[in-house]
């Protein structure tokens, strides 16, 4: 049998590696105030456990709930004014960390309808705003949302984030956009329905391997009218191999800055075309830092 080639990326730091959490909750539908406490309750005890956290996904349209899509418009609000951006850029700036997380988003002035979206906020405020380009056809999303068109690449902490929302997650094409923009991280809110948990859990380990990148993504969990939600949402580093492991709603993993640029030196450039540099029955590399 061929040996697999693997990368330890634990690394060698001298100060506390980063670390991620992907919080997968069960958000109240229309109970957005409700909604917001629930969120602090567990990216504090996620802080409490991780001191080293640097980032924390929610779900998808997580401040409304994914649920009764046809009056989500009810609960639509601006990305840098509306209320779960103030409170989450106050939450960020006193625990130090970046949070993504989903809304339904209304951009003042405009004529092109809600939008399902996602913030990236951190402690000086709104650092980006995603909006979802691949809308699901099998539930009203299609009828009740704009898609979006555009893909932020911004700094937060010692890593290049972007973002994508659940079925974004279904193609490679938005994740190897991020990558190609020089992201190295990408936070993915979701909402991905059963019974097709385990292809969300193969459709994150694919756009981690196939960008290269780490990838973070939370889901909404429980039973709704609509819908159920199962499979829980976890961290990829850029080999694909699942990095998290959970403890109830939260799955925490370190991440090594150095990791994606190194895979992609043993592996092949995926990005660029370029074959692997890897001869199988070498000895498994034991640094990638």
């Amino acid at each position: 049998m061929a040996e697999v080639i693997r990368a330890d990326f634990a690394g060698a730091a001298s100060t506390p590696t980063p670390a991620v959490a992907t919080l997968n909750l069960s958000p109240n539908p229309g109970c957005v105030g409700r909604n917001l406490s629930l969120a602090e309750r567990a990216i504090r005890e996620a802080k409490g456990r991780e001191p080293a956290l640097r980032w924390v996904v929610l779900p998808e349209l997580f401040t409304c709930g994914y649920s009764a899509l046809e009056g989500v418009h009810r609960f639509a609000e601006s990305a840098e004014r509306g209320e779960s951006a103030r409170f989450f850029v106050s939450l960020a700036r006193e625990l130090g960390v970046s949070i993504a997380y989903g809304f339904p988003e209304r951009v003042p002035g405009s004529a092109s309808g809600v939008f399902d979206s996602a913030n990236l906020v951190g402690p000086g405020g709104v650092l980006a705003t995603y909006r979802k380009r691949n809308l699901v056809e099998t539930t009203p999303e299609y009828r009740v949302f704009t898609p979006g068109t555009e893909l932020p690449v911004v700094e937060a902490g010692d890593f290049r984030v972007a973002l994508a929302v659940c079925w974004d997650l279904g193609f490679p094409e938005v994740a190897r956009e991020a990558a190609a923009r020089g992201a190295d991280l990408i936070l993915a809110p979701a909402a991905w329905r059963e019974p097709w948990g385990a292809q969300y859990e193969l459709s994150c380990a694919a756009r981690a391997l196939d960008s290269g990148n780490y990838l973070a993504s939370a889901n909404q969990i429980g039973v709704y009218p609509e819908a159920r939600f199962g499979a829980m949402g976890h961290v990829y580093g850029p080999d694909g191999a699942r990095l998290s492991r959970g403890s109830g709603a939260a799955g925490i993993a370190t991440l090594d800055p150095g990791a994606p640029e190194c895979w992609r030196g043993v592996y092949g450039d995926t990005l660029a075309g370029r074959g692997g540099v890897s001869v199988i029955g070498e000895e498994p590399l034991e640094n990638c830092s």
